[in-house]
Parts: C-alpha cells; sequence; structure tokens
C-alpha cells in the first residue's frame, strides 16, 4: 500500500514552533481597572497565547474608513510583556451597524423569505458586494497595521462560518448562485438539466440566470440535483469569502498561520476552503451532551470527526464552564471535569488548546456562557484547574507536537458530498453522521483505538473500516479501498452504499453499483423498515439473533462470496443478509441491513473478533478511555478516568513516564476518579 501521508489526511501533525495554549479574550467589554491583572493571571496559569478581536469590528471601525487600534495594540503589548502572544481575528461575523444602515440590501434571507437583522451575528450576505468590499477593506486595515508586530503570531477568519446562518436567499445570494452553476457548468445549460435531470416534472431551463435557489416545501420537495448544487454554492462562496481575506493576511505577513474556527454545515473541509488554510480550529462544547456516561464518547467522536476532515487541529474555544442562552444552560463542569475534556481533545489530535472564555461577559446574548472567571473576577477552582493544566503542558506539550493520532478501528464520517447528497433524502433515517457516531461510540466504550477516516486517506495501521450507508461513493476510492483488503484489512459496506452518484441521481446498475465486485454482492431486493416490530425481519450470525430496524435488503452473493448471517423470517427466510468476499489477506463484509445501536449491540462483538481487532489494554476498566498519539520516534498514551472509581490498570509499557502524574509501577498504575495519565513510552 502507499505508505505516503495524503494532503489532507487523519495522520497530518501540524507545523507550530509550539503547543498553543490559553483563552479567549475581550478587552474591549472591559474597563482598565478591571482588565488590571489579566496579564499576571495570565502568564501563571501558563498560557502562552490568546485570541481577541473576532467581534471588535466597531471598535476598530467606529465609522467607514476609521480606524483604531489603540486597545488592541496596548493590550497586545502588555500581553506580550509576560509571554503571551496574540492570535487576531477577521471581525467580519458580526459588522457594525453603520454598515447595515448604509447597506439595508446586503443582508442574508432565510428559505422563507425573511431577511436578517442587525442585533444578533452572521445576518450579512456573503454574496453581496458591499459586504465583500467591507471584509476586504478591514482585513487589510488590520493586516497592515499589525503586520510588523511581533507578538501577533497567527489569524482566524470571521468566527464559526454558516453557524446561526448557513443558507442564502437574498437576490445577492441568487445571482452568485447563477454565477457558480455556469461555473461548474462551463456556460452549458444542457449539461445543468442532464445532471440534474431537470425533466422530471416539467424543470428544465433555458438559461441560467432563471435558475433560483431551492426551497424546501414551495410547495413540494426540490429536485436533489438542484440541493446538492446549492450546498457546493454555499462552499464556493464561502471559500471565496474567506480566501479574500486569507490573500490579504499572508501578503501583509507570510510568517502568520491562518485559519478558521467550527465545522458547521455547508462548508468542504477537505476542499480549497482548507487548503486555503494552514489548519483547521475546532470549536468544542462537550457539555452541550448532557448526559455524563455518553459524554466522553461523543466528545471524542466529535474531535476524531474533526480530525478525519484535515489531521490535527487546534481548539480555538473549549468549553471551561456552564453555558446557556435563552432556551438552554449547560451543567457546571465537576472538579477535574475540565481537565479531562482539555487531555481528551489533545489525545484526539488538538496541538492547541484556547478556553472559552477568559471572563464570563455581564451583558449581551452570551452574558451566561461562563469563562474561567465568572462575573465577579474573583479566580476559583476553574481557574485554578486551567493554572494546573498549564503547569503539566510546560514540558508535554512541545513533545507531543508532531505526532498523530493512532487508530485502529475507523469509521468513514467527513465527506462533503456524501454527506450533503444524503441529507437531500433520508428518507427519515439517522443522518451519516448519526450512523457513524454509533459506530464509534461502541468501539470506542470497548477500548479500541476508534477514529473517523475518509476513503481516500491514508489507511495503515487500520485493522477494521466501515463505510455506514453511504449512498454516494466516489468509483475513484475504490482501488484504495480493495488495496486495503488485500493487505490484511476488513471493510464493513452496508444497506444503500453506492446507490446514488456524484449528481445525486440513482444509479442504473444493480446496488452497490461500483462497490459490487469489491462486495462481492448483488443487492435484489430492499425496504424501509418503518416499524420494526411489525412483520419483523430477524438475521442470525453465529448463534446471535438480531431484528432489523430501519432498512433491510436481500442479497444475492456472486461466487466465492460466503454467506455470514441469514434472514429466518417473513419471505427473506434462509436468504442472505450479511456477506463476506475475500481478497488476498482481507475481507470485505456487507450488511444488508441498518446499522443501528441494536445492530452494532447485537453483532459488534462478532465483527471485532472477525477483524481481529483488540484493545491495547485488553483489562480496561469500564469507563476509562485510552488513546494513543505517536510519530516515528515517540508514543504517548493518554489515559483518562470518566468514572466516578478508581481504575486499576495493567499491561502498560514498563518503561513509560508519567508526565502529569506518578510513574507506574511494574507496568500498573491507579487512576483517581476524573483523573487523567499521559505516559511516553522509552522515552529518551
Amino acid at each position: 500500500m502507499n505508505t505516503e501521508i495524503p494532503s489532507p489526511s487523519h495522520r497530518r501533525p501540524l507545523s507550530l514552533d509550539r503547543f498553543l495554549f490559553g483563552a479567549c479574550y475581550y478587552p474591549e467589554h472591559w474597563d482598565a481597572e478591571t482588565r488590571r491583572e489579566d496579564a499576571e493571571r495570565m502568564a501563571a496559569a501558563g498560557f502562552n497565547t490568546v485570541r481577541m478581536a473576532e467581534f471588535a469590528a466597531e471598535h476598530i471601525e467606529p465609522e467607514p474608513g476609521k480606524f483604531t487600534f489603540e486597545l488592541f495594540d496596548e493590550t497586545i503589548a502588555r500581553l506580550g510583556r509576560h509571554g503571551i502572544d496574540t492570535i487576531l481575528g477577521t471581525p467580519t461575523a458580526a459588522p457594525p451597524r453603520w454598515l447595515t444602515l448604509a447597506h439595508p440590501d446586503a443582508v442574508g434571507v432565510n428559505a422563507d423569505g425573511v431577511p436578517m437583522q442587525h442585533g444578533s451575528r452572521q445576518h450579512m450576505s456573503m454574496s453581496h458586494s458591499a459586504f465583500r468590499e467591507y471584509s476586504r477593506t478591514v482585513t487589510r486595515a488590520m493586516a497592515d497595521h499589525f503586520a510588523d508586530n511581533p507578538y501577533v503570531i497567527g489569524w482566524q477568519t470571521d468566527n464559526e462560518f454558516n453557524c446561526g446562518f448557513s443558507e442564502d436567499h437574498s437576490p445577492a445570494a441568487q445571482s452568485d448562485f447563477q454565477v457558480f452553476l455556469r461555473e461548474r457548468y462551463a456556460d452549458d445549460i444542457t449539461a445543468l438539466n442532464q445532471a440534474w435531470g431537470t425533466v422530471f416534472w416539467a424543470q428544465t431551463y433555458q438559461r441560467f440566470e432563471d435558475i433560483p435557489t431551492p426551497r424546501n416545501r414551495r410547495p413540494g420537495f426540490p429536485n436533489p440535483g438542484h440541493q446538492l448544487d446549492y450546498a457546493r454554492f454555499l462552499d464556493w462562496r464561502v471559500t471565496r469569502f474567506q480566501r479574500e481575506q486569507v490573500e490579504i493576511l499572508r501578503a501583509a505577513n507570510p510568517q502568520w498561520f491562518v485559519f478558521h474556527n467550527g465545522c458547521f454545515a455547508h462548508i468542504d473541509f477537505r476542499g480549497p476552503f482548507i487548503r486555503d488554510l494552514d489548519f483547521l480550529g475546532y470549536d468544542s462544547y462537550p457539555l452541550f451532551d448532557k448526559n455524563s456516561e455518553t459524554r466522553p464518547h461523543s466528545h471524542a467522536f466529535n474531535l476524531d470527526r474533526a480530525r478525519a476532515w484535515s489531521g490535527n487541529f487546534i481548539i480555538p474555544e473549549l468549553q471551561s464552564g456552564p453555558g446557556g442562552q435563552p432556551a438552554y444552560f449547560h451543567d457546571n463542569p465537576e472538579p477535574g471535569e475540565m481537565r479531562k475534556m482539555t487531555y481528551a481533545s489533545i489525545a484526539h489530535g488538538a496541538d492547541g488548546i484556547l478556553y472559552f472564555r477568559w471572563r464570563t461577559c455581564r451583558f449581551g446574548a452570551e452574558e451566561y456562557w461562563c469563562g474561567l472567571l465568572d462575573h465577579d473576577n474573583i479566580p476559583r477552582r476553574r481557574l485554578k484547574e486551567a493554572e494546573a493544566v498549564g503547569r503539566e503542558l510546560k514540558d508535554l506539550g512541545p513533545r507531543l507536537l508532531g505526532t498523530h493520532v493512532q487508530v485502529t478501528v475507523a469509521v468513514a464520517a467527513a465527506d462533503f458530498t456524501a454527506l450533503e447528497a444524503q441529507a437531500t433524502q433520508t428518507f427519515g433515517t439517522p443522518g451519516l453522521s448519526n450512523y457513524a457516531e454509533t459506530l464509534h461510540r461502541w468501539f470506542h466504550r470497548e477500548g479500541l483505538e476508534t477514529g473517523c477516516v475518509h476513503p481516500a486517506d491514508n489507511l495503515d495501521g487500520i485493522g477494521l473500516y466501515m463505510i455506514p450507508h453511504w449512498e454516494v461513493v466516489d468509483p475513484d476510492w475504490v482501488p484504495h479501498l480493495r488495496a486495503f483488503v488485500e493487505a490484511g484489512g476488513t471493510l464493513l459496506l452496508s444497506a444503500r452504499c453506492g446507490t446514488r452518484n456524484a449528481d445525486n441521481q440513482v444509479i442504473a446498475e444493480t446496488p452497490p453499483g461500483c462497490l459490487a465486485d469489491l462486495a462481492g454482492v448483488r443487492v435484489v431486493e430492499y425496504s424501509r423498515r418503518n416499524r420494526p416490530e411489525d412483520r419483523p425481519w430477524v438475521a442470525e450470525w453465529e448463534g446471535v439473533s438480531h431484528t432489523a430496524e430501519q432498512w433491510v435488503e436481500i442479497l444475492e452473493p456472486a461466487e466465492g462470496t460466503e454467506v455470514l448471517a441469514r434472514w429466518t423470517t417473513r419471505h427473506a427466510a434462509g436468504l442472505p443478509a450479511l456477506t463476506r468476499a475475500r481478497h488476498g489477506k482481507g475481507s470485505v463484509l456487507y450488511a444488508g441491513m441498518g446499522l443501528s445501536q441494536n445492530w452494532v449491540e447485537d453483532f459488534g462483538p462478532l465483527l471485532r473478533d472477525l477483524a481481529g481487532v483488540h484493545p491495547p489494554l485488553p483489562d480496561l476498566p469500564a469507563g476509562v478511555e485510552i488513546v494513543r498519539r505517536e510519530s516515528a520516534d515517540r508514543r504517548f498514551w493518554f489515559l483518562i478516568n470518566h468514572s466516578d472509581h478508581p481504575a486499576a490498570l495493567a499491561g502498560l509499557p514498563a518503561s513509560a513516564r508519567n508526565h502529569i502524574g506518578s510513574d507506574p509501577e511494574q507496568g500498573t498504575l491507579c487512576l483517581a476518579p476524573s483523573d487523567v495519565a499521559v505516559l511516553e513510552e522509552n522515552p529518551v
């Protein structure tokens, strides 16, 4: 197999000169007296970086063309004297009021035709020429002003693109959509009509300027090809908007790193958007999962999915306290929980951590999104916990740079076309991310080194790779998947895989289409399971019985393909439900059923054993997470006790050194509740 790391890749480390550690900082929210001790306190916490200015548009440019940087000049210099550098943000997510007053038509419009308005954020249309000009102007002014500032080390573009408002049906967006379509189809309207199948429901277009943005249920369901290209347009548009900023920043100072934060809708984080950047930033708020038992697994999955897009990342915003807005309010992290969230983030690929936020704001829509300091500015346990992490990372952080996360079991979870296409027609089944998380959670809970990996990525070291219900599969991936299997890997494919093409049309070939020869099977019948308990379809594998949910298929194996499970009920009784095709040293399993939570609970142990994948610590106590990061000359074991009970660990490397606690004795270690260990194997 090709052992080179493709770009982007889940195995790609970052080229940073330090492990970034700090917080999001908003000096414009506070008077000088309140800010007086901030630099000293941050330095005492071991901070080396802060992020600021991403929402300071009206402070930076209070009037058109009038720029004021005094507050940030003074703040950056004061922090710099204490060893703390600054990441700046382009302040375009919340532009000033004077812009919307001057250009009231520059706001976005939602699918119901309602224009957005000033008073929140992300209300402007990235398609409008006035907003794009504003973005370039303020970015250029900031870039030129800070170009030679030794304490400014990098930039974040905007803030969480598409977080609150991802679609746009404004007149500017309508025109921009038509520009995009002309570009995509090389000004050939016939090619567009063929790609969308516009002959259905008399949708054929004669001119690009006649094509609107698609809106669901106006009055019926829109064309799936139209919807997919609209999602591509939204990605194209935000990529163009960001690129204009990136080009200005890189021209001003090529030494700056540039990234974006967040992983939100309608952006291809493996495409040109990420290739314009140095790396991705992922904002992590684990307490959105209100269940403390499932939270470690959902947190791990979200981190692994972020890494699947383009490799290691930083976290520009990590939850440091309770948070909420009018409709919700999170639990306050218990003692040790913020530290656990920090090390889980690092274990799964973060090469930098900035807590959100330094001090809790007393006003605005996020006045209850709590930070390290409470509203009264008095240091308490959350800041002390950050200080403890800062002491630990002083030596550990630099050692981790250049390492990647080791993955033994992987699930496909991050492809723009696959996700966007399937979202147009889910048939009421869980989305692709839900299926991926379900599989990831079970194997992660079992103590296996579980991650998310793209089908075109480097699959070395992976024993079991799962593609759950991806209807759009690029035929170019198939040789790479075959090579993985022939080298000894186990590939799991599942119902509906390979049934649509990149135009979101159903393929003419019998499913699973381009995967059929690899899978060694054809699908001859399929059905939605709307009421699994009504007329149940039951499959049996190695004495384990499973009642199928969500989707079922009847399979026709090719010659030489084994049948591992058969249906035992209804008209499918005796017919294949799960097959295995061998290629070289490995095999391909095809499951003609929905990969639900019950499926993985029933068949997960059999799948694990068949693939021959095992936890690195076979007797890992319940509630303990294990992740390894490694490079050619270093290996680190992250052990996190998410339970409320002490956990005794055995079988650890005898020579391992614990960077943040007591070293193991003869390969054994006891972790207190909510405690963490980071072991370096054979440290030099």
